[in-house]
C-alpha cells in the first residue's frame, strides 16, 4: 500500500514556506562556498522576470510597509 494515503496534505502556504526555506538554504550552501553571490541570483532573478512578465510578482503582493 502507498504511503501516500497516509500522509496528512499540505496547505498552499505550508507548500510555499517550505520551498522558501529549502531555496534559502540552497543560496546560502552556495554563498558559503563560493559558487555565486546572493547578488547574482538576484540579478539573475530579474532578468528572468523581465524576460517572462508573466512570473513577476503583481504590485499587491508586498503592501507598502514591505517595499
Amino acid at each position: 500500500m502507498s504511503d501516500r494515503s497516509k500522509r496528512e496534505s499540505m496547505s498552499l502556504e505550508e507548500a510555499t514556506v517550505s520551498d522558501m526555506w529549502e531555496i534559502a538554504v540552497i543560496v546560502e550552501v552556495l554563498e558559503r562556498k563560493g559558487l555565486c553571490a546572493k547578488q547574482d541570483l538576484y540579478d539573475i532573478i530579474t532578468e528572468f522576470r523581465r524576460k517572462n512578465p508573466r512570473a513577476s510578482i503583481p504590485a499587491t503582493a508586498f503592501p507598502e510597509p514591505y517595499l
